[in-house]
């Protein structure tokens, strides 16, 4: 399999991440109508939207990450039995990775979050919605992630490209220089791969000084977690193409989304 994605694999992947999109908007309308769902409940909802939508997981047991409010705190969290239900004022972690169903197709991989309360308090503005605390955090988190994006494009507009250690520094300096370094607990993102999520090229971590390819997904995924409180991620898939462009190929979280 050649390293770098062809057109059609190119193509295969900006059709699985908007089709996460569409699974992102389907989980949202389920856990508005199923008050006191469980974790497990939603992945098994999950599953079949995957199916819906044309898309596979080639992991038949950790396909998708659900979490409910202190267990968004834990980096990869899957439930034992029903885990946690869905209640009122809940903080809700959504990592979703899948492929099109189809030989030879890369990953597309996601995460999403949102803030479940009651029906009565629901309005298009999350602003006074969301504890402050976690509203502050949010865009300080956010602010990481477009930092990753810029530094690529820096490098991109002097013709050359970043390697993993300049994209993963810029965005965890930029969570120290706001106190959160001890809240980071990975690395900034990863390459995307054909039978797996994280993929076997150069990816965006301190110790990688390689520089990112062309026409190859990846992901920027910061995240800041609270140990046995809440925790954050936002992630979003790119490619850079043969014009050293920023291709952003998932939707783009700017708000926590209120359900």
């Amino acid at each position: 399999m050649s390293k770098i994605w062809n057109q059609k694999q190119i193509k295969d992947h900006e059709e699985a991440a908007q089709k996460l999109g569409l699974v992102k908007d389907d989980v949202k309308e389920f856990l508005s109508a199923h008050k006191n769902v469980s974790e497990s409940e939603v992945l098994i909802f999950i599953k079949k939207r995957y199916r819906a939508h044309g898309l596979i997981n080639d992991d038949k047991k950790e396909f998708a990450i659900v979490a409910f409010r202190e267990n968004t705190s834990a980096v990869h969290y899957f439930p034992k039995k029903k885990g946690l239900l869905l209640k009122n004022n809940s903080l809700i972690l959504l990592d979703i990775w899948a492929r099109l169903d189809k030989k030879n197709t890369p990953y597309a991989d996601m995460t999403w979050m949102f803030y479940f309360l009651p029906k009565q308090k629901i309005s298009k503005n999350s602003v006074g919605r969301i504890p402050k605390d976690i509203e502050k955090k949010w865009q300080i988190l956010r602010d990481a992630r477009d930092t990753a994006v810029e530094t690529i494009k820096k490098f991109l507009t002097k013709n050359s490209l970043p390697r993993g250690l300049d994209i993963d520094r810029a965005s965890h300096d930029f969570l120290g220089e706001k106190s959160f370094g001890e809240n980071i607990k990975h690395t900034v993102g990863h390459s995307l791969g054909f039978d797996h999520p994280h993929g076997t090229l150069p990816g965006i971590n301190w110790r990688e000084y390689r520089t990112l390819s062309k026409n190859i997904g990846y992901t920027i995924e910061p995240g800041m977690y609270f140990e046995k409180k809440f925790g954050l991620r936002t992630e979003i898939d790119f490619y850079i193409s043969k014009e050293n462009k920023v291709i952003v190929t998932t939707p783009v979280q700017e708000n926590i989304d209120l359900i």
